[in-house]
């Protein structure tokens, strides 16, 4: 939506950047309550919660008025936190250690999948209808599926402790949990970059390839929706050898073909065909857009059932801090010196990570 939405808005496309920065940081606030509203209200409802919420940002993005906007990106951020946590609760009374990256990678792919929808979808419908038409649009979805696993709630939310307080006594024990804990902490080190890094890019390609390749805004949605199509297939893939071989090693494989995508990225310009355009796309979905499945496994098998509410928490409190800080940075540094120096320099840190 930002080359269009951002018009009416009154600000640069390019400034998605600070709108995903505010989003992050209310996903990393909910995420730290993640385990008590799991507790308290079970895994599904917590779910059914965070999609209401998210109806409710969009809503408020649907105003155009920058004081709204600014709230939507907090509630969207707020309704965004929990989730993980709530469906890593859920699938790992379900599966053996590790034995894991394959269904949590099948878990996965339920947000590609959306973007890839999204991709597709909404600039369309935006040119058709508006912008704001299609926001609400997808607010009323949102609504729809909180609606439709209703059925399944009373199945799946067991043992819940209606008493269990709402707001933790020690907000950051999720985050200490975690950074206490040596693989622990490497990994939500590793997945703070990653996230990072895919948000940094991710959420300004549609802007990027308007700008720098010089095609429409449905051109650049299809390349899009082409790295989140990669993305499922490449979660898929990605989880299925590293149940058979490391599931550590992919997660640094990973990494390093998310960097080298990057580089290639500093060197688009109106030159650049579609399909290698959608190509560049595959490449940074295929890496860039497929690491989590095999991440939330990770964690999933050194934590253990009994702690996993927690570490799952704070390994994504530190993910979303990344989501929230590299956007930020990455838009800083596209006001000061343009797309070159913004996309090498978290290209190198990733590397570096996976490393």
């Amino acid at each position: 939506l930002a080359p269009v939405a951002a018009e009416t808005i009154g600000v640069p496309a390019r400034n998605i950047g600070i709108y995903t920065a505010i989003l992050y940081c209310g996903a990393a606030l909910s995420s730290l309550c993640a385990p008590h509203l799991i507790t308290r209200y079970g895994a599904l409802r917590t779910s059914q919660g965070t999609v209401a919420l998210a109806a409710l940002g969009l809503f408020a993005l649907a105003s155009g008025a920058i004081p709204l906007v600014i709230l939507s990106a907090l509630l969207i951020g707020l309704a965004y936190g929990p989730g993980n946590t709530a469906s890593n609760r859920l699938l790992t009374t379900m599966t053996e250690p590790g034995k894991r990256s394959g269904v949590f990678s099948i878990k996965q792919t339920s947000v590609p999948i959306g973007g890839a929808l999204a991709g597709l979808a909404i600039p369309p419908l935006a040119l058709q209808w508006g912008w704001q038409a299609a926001t609400v649009a997808a607010g009323l979805v949102c609504l729809v599926c909180a609606l439709a696993v209703q059925p399944w709630r009373g199945q799946l939310d067991t043992g819940r402790e209606p008493s269990h307080p709402l707001v933790p006594a020690n907000p950051v024990a999720p985050v200490v949990f975690v950074m206490s804990h040596v693989k622990l902490r490497a990994l939500a080190t590793t997945g703070l970059v990653y996230s990072g890094m895919q948000y940094a890019f991710g959420a300004i390609m549609v802007a990027f390839f308007v700008e720098r390749a010089g095609i429409g805004a449905v051109e650049a949605g299809l390349v899009l929706s082409a790295a989140m199509v990669a993305s499922v297939v490449f979660r898929l893939a990605w989880g299925y050898v590293a149940d058979v071989t490391s599931p550590a090693a992919i997660m640094g494989l990973v990494g390093l073909l998310t960097a080298g995508s990057v580089v290639t990225a500093i060197f688009v310009d109106p030159r650049w065909s579609i399909p290698a355009l959608v190509g560049l796309g595959c490449w940074f979905g295929a890496a860039g857009f497929s690491w989590n499945g095999v991440f939330l496994a990770l964690v999933a098998d050194v934590a253990g059932t009994k702690h996993v509410s927690t570490a799952t928490s704070g390994a994504m409190t530190m993910v979303f801090i990344g989501s929230l800080a590299f956007p930020a940075v990455f838009t800083g540094l596209l006001v000061l010196s343009g797309y070159e120096l913004a996309l090498a320099s978290v290209a190198a840190v990733t590397a570096f990570a996976a490393v």
